[in-house]
């Protein structure tokens, strides 16, 4: 099948095209700029009407969104790259040949938390379920990603390897990181089932643990004793966010605070059975 991936240079997009290809796709790469023979030049800032996206199904019988942003910004508005310019890829998607469409979303959206990096995705995935009955969708709500070459994951493993894991609030925080070769996997096991049902699943890895639990594994994982672990304070979590608010490059926010500290887990069940299998646990990630 042909596949369109919007934000293909992304982490999982980078992901999604190679092991697509791999199981015998056609994949062309919708990005900002194209550097590879049959890429296609989109920007998710302004591409925000139906009539731009049409020529670009021509043949497309299968479109992959992969972009998301996390922190909201002018040069990154959720609004448009979360919102209006998907809706108009799916607009164009029903009057053309697409058949299915596989989205990116994020575990958490529908847990009531009113920060944009949530309320944004879920308007689209809402337009996504009411497509029609002949486009069948699948939609993903991934925790954590895994993955060598990602840029959490990198940062995760150089605070691994640290002596000391000085912890937000103690690093009580519940997460359930999943390995991007789930979330590929899973792709592939969905587009190659002839009568996939349109879904929604919560991506996540086969156990929760906490941020001080994932770290400790890491640690060990990589041959290093145990760290000496240091708390710090909630006010000061909260004022870093702050001071975050202002740096458009810092991961932490006070978004990304609210999130951090409300948690981020869900059964799995249901993501093993669209895998096959149980998904790794994030004991055997580096391993």
């Amino acid at each position: 099948m042909k596949i369109l991936i919007c934000g293909a240079t992304g982490f999982v997009g980078r992901h999604l095209t190679r092991t697509l290809r791999e199981a015998g796709h056609t994949v062309i790469r919708a990005i900002r700029r194209p550097n590879e023979t049959g890429d296609i030049a989109v920007d998710f800032y302004n591409d925000t009407e139906k009539d731009i996206w049409l020529p670009r199904l021509d043949g497309i019988d299968i479109v992959v969104n992969a972009v998301g942003v996390l922190r909201n910004s002018q040069k990154t508005p959720m609004n448009k790259l979360h919102i209006e310019t998907p809706l108009a890829l799916f607009a164009a998607c029903v009057e053309t040949d697409v058949t299915r469409i596989v989205h990116l979303s994020a575990l958490g959206v529908d847990s009531g938390i009113d920060v944009p990096y949530f309320t944004t995705r879920l308007i689209t995935e809402r337009a996504l379920h009411e497509l029609p009955a002949n486009i069948r969708t699948l939609c993903l709500r991934p925790s954590v990603i895994y993955g060598e070459d990602g840029s959490s994951a990198k940062m995760f493993r150089q605070l691994a390897k640290l002596p000391v894991h000085t912890l937000p609030m103690g690093g009580t925080q519940a997460l359930q990181p999943v390995h991007i070769v789930d979330i590929c996997a899973v792709v592939v096991r969905w587009l190659a089932e002839p009568n996939a049902a349109s879904l929604t699943v919560e991506a996540v890895g086969a156990e929760a643990t906490t941020m001080r639990g994932m770290l400790d594994s890491y640690r060990e994982q990589m041959g290093y004793r145990p760290a000496l672990h240091v708390a710090t304070p909630r006010v000061f979590v909260r004022m870093a966010a702050r001071i975050g608010d202002l740096v458009p490059s810092s991961p932490l926010c006070s978004d990304t605070y609210t999130m951090l500290t409300a948690g981020n887990t869900a059964p799995s069940a249901r993501f093993a059975g669209l895998l096959g299998h149980q998904p790794l646990s994030y004991r055997e990630f580096i391993s």
